[in-house]
């Protein structure tokens, strides 16, 4: 019996191989091909699986791991940031298609309590498609990346409240409010279970990561996983939320990349397996029979979940091109209808002919989802170049000479930063509606602008400005970006980030006048760290990093400097670094540095002096200081202050104390 069982299972992964090597020549995605050999082997078709109970089972380990997996990219942190999009755009999207089709089911005749039943299972929409398209596209991070990642996460959450329900639609009288109070109770009891795992995760992660031994690491990933899924599965809810709760709580540690890592092997097999498991329940004859009744029913659950996912968008504040792509990302039926539709065959809440044609129904809607997810992107494309979107007022952005910061994560913000303490103008365009609220809230020049659009650069006074910088994940909507800033503002000079040094070369032919690769940046800055600590000089630091860049064709991007002046201070216990700008009024200006006497009377020195935009060629104690100068001053510590004193306006106050 096992020989046969293991035997049918190393066909269906080796079925699972074949589909992906054929449909990966066909450029048609690996997904539909699972599905594809799921319909075929199963018992209504070839029936070459005997062992489909097996075969469920281990399907549903694969969405044990995929959760897990998806829960290790959603930290806490990260779900507080999404909150608007989870409570608002998610809230109305479940609520939203549960009232709509249940009201429609109502129409046709079927009991309130089924209706509204039917309404929870079209609410949800399927993490493991949507998310592994995403992933496999590289636009998780994009704007309808995040939006699709926020409405997934409510909708895996709504999970919790639909089970409670699911007894109430079922139950009559006492017994059902019992069984609500029943799954009240364990539901509190689970939010227990969750905090104390919070608590404890860290230490127990750092026992075992101080270890350093791989195999401890992956028994602790798998005992912390199933362990959270069985508390979740006692407590009447399912595996795969247990899972997906031990991969959040997993995302905040310092460890979550390596947990990555080490199950990303297993996911993509039970995924696959997954997959053809959903295509095995795909029974033929349902067509066969209701030809018309399937048609329309997979017609109102696709555009009626689109429908209802583009308004919730549309609540949030996104252009019209994110809400078609999530959208049409959106729009099948999920993995955990396929939980609660055996909940609701207890509760007598479906019936066998409704829920032959919900499966099949629901294993179309999967099956096509690569398919709308390539529309989506072609109407979105459409949608772009129209010009769909609200145009930016321009009479909030009239600047000269400016700097324009395309996307706000952590290096727009920095850059954005730089730029206000130095007093030079900027503005940022952004796609995320919330963060661009909130920045503007804290009165950050910022807009909501789809910059791959012309008519966006141009409001933004892309002709007027002196540098556009491109700080967003997108390679390919960088390039074109930089195509359009090429064509209607050569002069303007485009600063680009890209993640990969293999992108540098596509980037500056698309028109990027430097391009900062960060796999490079980070190796040249490592590089210069390393043979810092070591004592090696700054010109052989230099000559390396040069040839670092010039091996890897970086040449223009920007150059390795010397040693930073501040690193001396690890080599030399005492010693301080400061740069000052000369005011109006200081006691040095229009005196020579002998007459000031910064050496004499403070013991620092000033090794360079800035006047507008170049450095002064030469310091001598003649050299004459100037309103505006910004001078380099090391020294001593406790004397930085006294040296400070010298180029800053008098005050009335007492003189600082030198620190």
């Amino acid at each position: 019996m096992l020989e046969q069982a293991l035997l049918e299972l190393a066909l269906l992964f080796a079925l699972c191989v074949a589909v992906a090597v054929t449909f990966h020549r066909l450029r048609l995605p690996p997904i539909v091909g699972f599905l594809v050999a799921g319909v075929f082997v199963g018992p209504n078709a070839l029936g070459l699986v005997r062992h489909e109970e097996m075969v469920r089972e281990l399907a549903e380990v694969g969405i044990v791991v995929l959760l897990f997996a998806v829960g290790l990219e959603v930290p806490l942190g990260q779900i507080a940031r999404m909150k608007r999009t989870i409570l608002v755009g998610g809230g109305l999207q479940v609520v939203g298609t549960v009232l709509a089709a249940a009201l429609v089911c109502a129409v046709a005749g079927v009991p309130w309590a089924s209706a509204v039943f039917l309404g929870f299972l079209l609410s949800l929409s399927s993490t493991a498609a949507s998310t592994k398209i995403l992933v496999d596209h590289g636009e998780l991070s994009a704007p309808h990346g995040r939006l699709v990642l926020g409405i997934n996460i409510a909708q895996d959450l709504a999970v919790v409240p639909m089970i409670l329900l699911i007894p109430m639609l079922g139950g009559a009288g006492a017994d059902g409010g019992a069984s609500v109070w029943s799954s009240l109770g364990k539901l509190g009891m689970l939010a227990v279970v969750v905090v104390i795992a919070r608590l404890l995760v860290r230490p127990i992660l750092s026992l075992v990561a101080r270890t350093r031994n791989r195999e401890l690491f992956v028994l602790f990933l798998a005992t912390w996983c199933l362990s959270l899924a069985v508390v979740t599965a006692h407590e009447g809810l399912s595996l795969a939320l247990g899972a997906f709760l031990a991969g959040i709580l997993l995302a905040d540690s310092d460890y979550h990349s390596q947990a990555a890592a080490e199950i990303e092997p297993f996911r993509d097999a039970f995924a696959s397996l997954f997959f053809v498991s959903i295509g095995m329940l795909f029974d033929w004859r349902a067509i066969v029979e209701a030809p018309g009744t399937v048609g329309l029913c997979l017609l109102a659950v696709v555009v009626g979940k689109a429908l209802v996912i583009m308004l919730a968008a549309w609540q949030l504040g996104q252009p019209a091109w994110v809400r078609v792509r999530a959208a049409l990302t959106l729009a099948q039926v999920g993995e955990f209808s396929f939980v609660l539709v055996q909940l609701g065959k207890r509760s007598e809440l479906l019936s066998g002919s409704n829920e032959k044609v919900f499966l099949v129904v629901a294993v179309l809607s999967i099956a096509i989802t690569p398919m709308l997810y390539g529309l989506g992107h072609r109407i979105a494309a459409r949608t772009r170049a129209a010009g769909g979107e609200a145009p930016v007022r321009r009479g909030d952005l009239q600047r000269e000479d400016h700097a324009i910061i395309v996307g706000y994560g952590p290096t727009g913000r920095t850059i954005a930063a730089g730029l206000q303490a130095a007093g030079v103008p900027f503005v940022v365009s952004e796609m995320n509606a919330d963060t661009v609220r909130t920045e503007r809230e804290r009165g950050v020049p910022i807009v909501l602008s789809d910059c791959t659009r012309l008519s966006s650069l141009q409001a933004l006074g892309l002709e007027r400005a002196r540098m556009l910088v491109l700080a967003v994940n997108d390679t390919a909507a960088t390039s074109r970006i930089a195509q359009l800033c090429r064509q209607v503002a050569p002069e303007t000079h485009v600063l680009v980030r890209a993640v990969y040094t293999a992108e540098v070369d596509g980037l500056r032919r698309a028109g990027a006048h430097e391009v900062v690769p960060q796999e490079l940046e980070a190796s040249v800055e490592m590089l210069a760290r390393v043979l810092r600590r070591f004592l090696v000089a700054d010109d052989e630091i230099g000559r390396q990093v040069h040839d670092v860049r010039r091996r890897a064709g970086s040449g223009r991007s920007a150059p390795q400097g010397a040693g930073d002046a501040p690193d001396v201070t690890d080599f030399v216990p005492g010693i301080g670094f400061a740069v000052w700008r000369v005011h109006d009024g200081a006691a040095c200006v229009g005196r020579t540095l002998a007459e000031v006497g910064v050496r004499r009377l403070t013991s620092c020195s000033v090794v360079a002096v800035r006047r507008g935009n170049q450095n002064l060629p030469a310091i001598t104690p003649e050299t004459t200081l100037a309103v505006g100068d910004t001078v380099v001053v090391i020294g001593p510590k406790a004397r930085l202050a006294d040296a400070a004193a010298m180029f800053a306006q008098p005050s009335v106050g007492p003189r600082p104390e030198a620190s």
